[in-house]
């Protein structure tokens, strides 16, 4: 088989599937490389909004696997518990490792070729503008191709190499474990089983989270790593409180050890989205949203607008940067221009007591909350559609 594709994607998460399916569904040659075998753990809370099951064209009686329906959600101050209940499926919790195998086997499915446990040594592109691009594993095999498609996290090889990251980028680090306990057992520790429960850290850089889903609890804690000297340490305070809230009674030897990641999110710091023959999707463009760090929407969304410039741009035999400038519009029109404002500057410049007030107070009130924390930041939505209940 010719090792010469017309698509490379480098990735195979939601916004790398779903970017590699789209491609092939217009007919070209697709490659999709990951670097670990699949189904693998990936690091993440796993909850999914509505517009993103939309956006994959994936009704929830069409997935074989765990799909947790969330209609309701609470933010923890202290041991007080404020919840957000819409009385209708908002939102869904997924295990990572078979969302992600699911949407990839789907993308080979629809013609993409997907090859597991690749290390990629390089990529190159020469100067001239129907130059291929060169992408060589570090066991020595060779691919090229017309566009490559940058979808491998905030590690992503294709934006280490042209997505010109920034000393100033804000990163968010994270540290969470998955286990799966069984849905009887976990009811026993939580009130609030099949929701997400979220506890703002106490300086509100951050938050935690217990997120029981099917037979699965996902435990973690994400901070801004510029206020955060030792992320253990506020893991294991936040162990304390689930302690004394009786979360961890007779399972804490069970549960699955905490793994890390970081990644960037969707703020004034831009990466390169696009250049001459590629493309950035979801985290390793920096998608993630602002306030909650939600990636899995931004990436399937931006895989798709990926696919729709990129199948203009090889139908016109053009993979030139400005060919593909179309993308970053898409972009900026779905979730803003990266750039600072005045409301940025006037939070950001806030002193810390103040910002932690108002966080208590968004948190207290049951609007605030339910429209900046749920709605805006992440993305609860009351599915109206019975296709999607």
């Amino acid at each position: 088989m010719s090792n010469q594709y017309d698509v490379i994607v480098v990735g195979a998460g939601p916004g790398g599937s779903n970017a590699a399916r789209h491609f092939a569904k217009q007919g070209w040659k697709v490659l999709m490389l990951d670097r670990q075998k699949f189904p693998r753990v990936k690091i993440c809370a796993g909850w999914i909004t509505p517009p993103a099951l939309r956006l994959l064209d994936l009704k929830p009686s069409d997935y074989p696997h765990t799909l947790q329906r969330f209609s309701s959600g609470s933010v923890v101050l202290g041991d007080r518990y404020y919840e957000t209940d819409y009385g209708t499926t908002a939102s869904y919790g997924i295990i990572r490792q078979e969302f992600d195998t699911f949407l990839a086997r789907r993308a080979q499915a629809s013609g993409v070729e997907f090859l597991e446990e690749v290390r990629i040594k390089s990529i190159e592109r020469g100067d001239s503008p129907d130059a291929l691009v060169r992408v060589r594993s570090e066991d020595g095999t060779e691919w090229t191709t017309k566009l490559i498609i940058g979808a491998g996290g905030t590690g992503c090889p294709v934006a280490r190499q042209w997505g010109e990251k920034s000393k100033e980028e804000i990163i968010v680090q994270a540290t969470e474990s998955e286990t799966k306990l069984g849905a009887d057992l976990l009811r026993t520790l939580t009130p609030y089983y099949g929701t997400t429960e979220l506890f703002p850290e106490p300086d509100f850089f951050g938050y935690a989270w217990f997120v029981t889903k099917g037979d699965w609890v996902n435990i973690g804690i994400g901070r801004f790593s510029h206020r955060t000297k030792q992320l253990d340490t506020h893991r294991d305070q936040f162990m304390e409180q689930l302690r004394k809230l009786g979360r961890l009674k007779g399972i804490e030897d069970k549960i699955v050890p905490f793994g890390r990641h970081a990644y960037k999110l969707y703020d004034e710091v831009p990466r390169k989205l696009f250049g001459d023959r590629f493309m950035l999707i979801g985290d390793a463009a920096g998608f993630a949203s602002k306030w909650a760090g939600e990636g899995i929407r931004p990436a399937i969304e931006t895989g798709e607008f990926a696919a729709r410039v990129g199948n203009a741009a090889l139908k016109a035999q053009n993979l030139s940067a400005n060919s593909l400038s179309p993308y970053k519009q898409l972009c900026d029109h779905a979730y803003g221009p990266q750039k600072d404002t005045t409301m940025g500057r006037l939070i950001s410049g806030l002193p810390g007591s103040v910002q932690t007030g108002v966080g208590t107070v968004i948190c207290k009130s049951d609007y605030l909350r339910k429209k900046l924390i749920f709605e805006a930041a992440f993305g609860f939505e009351p599915v109206r559609d019975p296709v999607y209940l």
